[in-house]
This record gives C-alpha cells, sequence and structure tokens, in this order.
C-alpha cells in the first residue's frame, strides 16, 4: 500500500501561486470595470435592491418605458398575448365525474363574473390573468389577497413597502422570519406614491401570508432567477441602457432627416471673383475655397440667380444610412431576447429570415412560453382553485357530500394552457398523427400540447361522426322510399368512398339498423 504523500501548506501555496490558473472573471481588468454595488463577501439577490427608493424608480422607469417607448409596450404586449392568450382552464380530477361536472361548473360561474372575482368588480379572471403575468413582467412581481367575500384583490408591486422606523427583517414590505421565511405583506396606502415617505409601521397594513391553519392567502407571481431573492424585477431591467440608446438613434436620425428636407446649396466657382445673389441680393463670399459660410436669404419656393461663372447644386445626404438598419436591429434584439422572443416576433416582421430560421427561433421561444406559463399556474391559478374549492365546501351540501365520499379528493386538479397553431399545418397534424398511431404519445398529451381539452375533442368527434352516420341513413331511406329502384345505399352512395371508414360495416347476418326517426 502507498501512503499519502504529505505536503507543507506554505510550499503548495506558493507552488499554485506561480501557476496563475485564476478565474479572469474574477479580477478586474481593462475588459471588465470594477463591480460596484456588491458586497465584497458576497451577498443574496435580495441586497442588489436593498434601496428602496431605486428599487421603487426601477419599476417606475419600466413603466415609462411601456406608457412611451414605441417597442417595450408591444413587446409585453406581445408576451402576454402568446403565453396567457384565451386564458387557462382548470380540470377538475376528483375520481367522481359527477363532482367533477359541479366544480367545472362553479369556476366557469364564477370566473366569469366580474363581480364575483374581482374585488372591485370590473374584470373577469381572465382579465386578471392577463393583469397578472403584465405586472409581474412590467414590474417584477404582483400580490393577489383572496378576500372572505370570495373575490381577489390585485396588489401592485409598489405598494409594499418597508417603513422607516422598523428594525425588523423586512424586504420591500415582505417581513421574514429567522429562515428568510415570508410572515407578512405590509401594504402601504395607495394615496402614498413611489416618492411619499413611510415611517410608521402603524401606517401599513399587515397581511400574514398564511392562516392559522398554514393556508397560503397571500399569493404572489414573480419569476425568481436566485433563491434568495424576495422580490422580482423588471424584465427590461439589464436592457435599461440598451433602451435609452436606441431611444437617443431613433430621435437622432429623425432630426437628420428633417434637417435634410431643408435646401443645401453648394456652390462651384469657374473663375476668381465675381459674386452670387438670389433675387439679385449680392453676397459676398470668402475668396478661401475651404472655408463655409452661410448663404441667408434662402426659403421655400425661393428664385436663386448666380453670378456668371458660378454653379449651384442640390445636397440630398441618405438618410438613414444601411448602418442604421443594421444598428437599431441589434438594440432591438438585446430587448428582444430579454423579453423572451425573437426580434421578428417582436416586430412582426420575419423578414430578415427564412422559414427555417423563423421556425427555429419560435420554437424556442415556446419553450420559455411553457415555461412561464407553469409559473402562473403554480403561484396564481393553482392556489386560486383551491381557495375557490375551500369556499365551495363550507358554503355548498353538494359539494361537500360528494368530497365527503371515500377515495374523493375534491382539490385534484390539472390546468388545460393554450397552445399554439401549427407552423406547417401538414407536417406538424402528421407528426401529431405519428405520435398516436406509433404509441409515442396518448391521445389526451397531443391534444393538450395544443391547448385543447381530449374529453371535449373525443366527445365532439364521437357526436360529430354518429350524427353524420345517422343523417345518411335518413337520407337514403327518403330516396329508396321515393325510388323503388333507386337501392341507395347509405355508406357508399351517401358518404362516399372518403366518409365509409366512418361506419363499420354489418356483419353477416346482422340485422340493418332502423332507419331514424
Amino acid at each position: 500500500m502507498v501512503k499519502s504523500p504529505r505536503y507543507d501548506s506554505g510550499t503548495i501555496a506558493d507552488m499554485l501561486g506561480e501557476m496563475r490558473s485564476d478565474f479572469r472573471a474574477g479580477q478586474d481588468s481593462k475588459f471588465m470595470a470594477r463591480l460596484s454595488g456588491t458586497a465584497a463577501a458576497g451577498s443574496g439577490a435580495d441586497y442588489h435592491y436593498r434601496f428602496e427608493h431605486q428599487y421603487l424608480h426601477m419599476i417606475e422607469r419600466s413603466r415609462h418605458y411601456e406608457r412611451n417607448d414605441p417597442v417595450v409596450g408591444q413587446g409585453i404586449s406581445r408576451l402576454a398575448a402568446n403565453v396567457v392568450q384565451d386564458g387557462f382552464t382548470p380540470d377538475p380530477c376528483t375520481r367522481d365525474p359527477e363532482l367533477d361536472a359541479l366544480l367545472k361548473a362553479k369556476w366557469s360561474s364564477w370566473a366569469n363574473n366580474p363581480d364575483a372575482c374581482h374585488s372591485e368588480g370590473e374584470h373577469t379572471f381572465h382579465d386578471m390573468e392577463e393583469i397578472v403575468f403584465r405586472s409581474a413582467i412590467r414590474d417584477g412581481d404582483m400580490f393577489i389577497l383572496p378576500l372572505q367575500e370570495g373575490s381577489l384583490q390585485l396588489i401592485e408591486g409598489h405598494r409594499p413597502r418597508t417603513p422607516r422606523n422598523t428594525k425588523r427583517n423586512v424586504v420591500h414590505g415582505l417581513l421574514l422570519d429567522d429562515m428568510a421565511k415570508r410572515q407578512e405583506l405590509w401594504i402601504a396606502p395607495e394615496i402614498l406614491g413611489v416618492n411619499g415617505r413611510l415611517d410608521r409601521v402603524s401606517d401599513v397594513a399587515r397581511i400574514p401570508f398564511r392562516d392559522k391553519l398554514g393556508v397560503r392567502q397571500v399569493f404572489q407571481v414573480y419569476f425568481p432567477k436566485r433563491s434568495s431573492q424576495r422580490r422580482g424585477y423588471p424584465a427590461v431591467a439589464p436592457v435599461s441602457d440598451t433602451i435609452g440608446q436606441a431611444d437617443d438613434l431613433f430621435f437622432t436620425t429623425l432630426v437628420k432627416s428633417q434637417m435634410n428636407s431643408l435646401v443645401v446649396l453648394l456652390e462651384e466657382q469657374a473663375a476668381a471673383g465675381g459674386t452670387a445673389g438670389f433675387d439679385n441680393s449680392p453676397t459676398p463670399l470668402s475668396t478661401d475655397p475651404t472655408t463655409v459660410e452661410p448663404i441667408g436669404g434662402i426659403n421655400a419656393g425661393l428664385h436663386v440667380k448666380v453670378a456668371a461663372g458660378r454653379t449651384i447644386k442640390g445636397h440630398a445626404p441618405q438618410v438613414p444610412n444601411q448602418e442604421f438598419f443594421s444598428h437599431a436591429n441589434l438594440l432591438l434584439t438585446f430587448v428582444a431576447i430579454n423579453l423572451d422572443m425573437p426580434v421578428a416576433m417582436l416586430l412582426l416582421d420575419p423578414s430578415n429570415t427564412n422559414f427555417s430560421g423563423w421556425r427555429g427561433a419560435m420554437d424556442q421561444a415556446r419553450v420559455r412560453f411553457r415555461w412561464l406559463q407553469g409559473k402562473m399556474k403554480s403561484r396564481f391559478h393553482r392556489p386560486t382553485y383551491e381557495f375557490k374549492v375551500r369556499q365551495w365546501l363550507a358554503t355548498d351540501p353538494e359539494i361537500r357530500s360528494r368530497a365527503a365520499k371515500s377515495n374523493v379528493d375534491a382539490f385534484a386538479h390539472k390546468w388545460k394552457v393554450p397552445g399554439w397553431p401549427y407552423i406547417e399545418p401538414f407536417k406538424d397534424s402528421q407528426s401529431d398523427d405519428l405520435q398516436q398511431t406509433r404509441f409515442l404519445n396518448s391521445p389526451r398529451r397531443v391534444q393538450s400540447a395544443r391547448g385543447r381539452d381530449w374529453d371535449e375533442i373525443g366527445t365532439e368527434i364521437v357526436d360529430d361522426k354518429a350524427s353524420l352516420i345517422e343523417k345518411a341513413i335518413v337520407k337514403a331511406d327518403e330516396l329508396n322510399a321515393k325510388y323503388a329502384s333507386a337501392n341507395v345505399d347509405w355508406r357508399a352512395d351517401i358518404l362516399g368512398p372518403g366518409l365509409t371508414s366512418l361506419a363499420t360495416p354489418l356483419s353477416p347476418g346482422q340485422p340493418e339498423p332502423e332507419p331514424t326517426k
């Protein structure tokens, strides 16, 4: 057995110090500026937005972009439209079909009634889905309070605040315990505003995150990137400088275009001496050919006359030039990828790519869209559904009696999330068909991936085929009764060759079905 060698620590340190194999990312250089706003010994995510006024101004800056920037607001709308679409639908799975149908009907009645589901009586649940998601992207997070009356109250990200006189562990309105678990949400009055001072704890409304039974009663929708992150921040925070640069680029290009619409005259002098005039008003010219002097008296529609031996030509530079478009596209690409979409989708203009490039970019974007849908389900939809089921169990005797049966779980459910249309309908539908026929996937999962419910689709397929068969039988009987020698076959003559697979031929000796009355 070989003994493990023993090394002197000082010798090892000296030896390794000479190898120079450090991480360059841990050192400052001309390409990596010295970091500011960081703790020397490392810090949690909350440290980087520890100053409340800066955090609130970051939110307001993002809202400003949404209101006034011609691109950012549309990008957020495009992202919300793709993730939320027509809304999420709960699918109860209680193991009691009648209870499932009852819960689904109760949810539909509540979700489509603004007076029942929104504390202000203005929004349906689908409206709130879009508002909550949009706020989480724009502001960083959104808080939802389920009220005893059965509705939801929405709290925007600027209202949770930390009073100046508290010494407790509060992160922008979130009171944490020693294990950093959320205890209370501290909500400032709406009239306080972003720039208002909040001095006393008594000025905030303190809402426990969980009730006495441990059931969550404050929902926070945000998309954290670190485990130590207790508040969200705007999706456009990393590109705030880029948005400002793009705005400056577009503005200066517009100014250049306006200047280009003015008259610019270039004068060529054939011989020394002589003067040029406008409307016979002589203007002295410098004898130095390198000197550029303004020529006064020029306005729209002016007839310009020059002295003999002089020539005046117009000058119109190209604005914008070719570099503008590539530069603008680069800046907009940075904005688009921080909103989780390709720039072609942000601008609704795929002309700069081919079909394969468009499809590849959209496939990658939809991976992120599905991730965002999953976070919305876990942080908003599932807690809201469980909140409503608890209320219905307490107020509806029929639901309570059915839920009391053995092997029934009243809270069990799934969420049907919206999908996206085929990019290539023929190839994509062939792929779906191949997955089912080769047993690579189940019909319900294939339909779910497209944003459809298999139970509804299956029922509709069977009902539609049955209805078509019944109509074909009735019509064949009518024709045979009207024309004795017609001998019309409802399978071949009515449905036709392409539809005969809808009906299974009768076995030998099996009587024909009675005509439909």
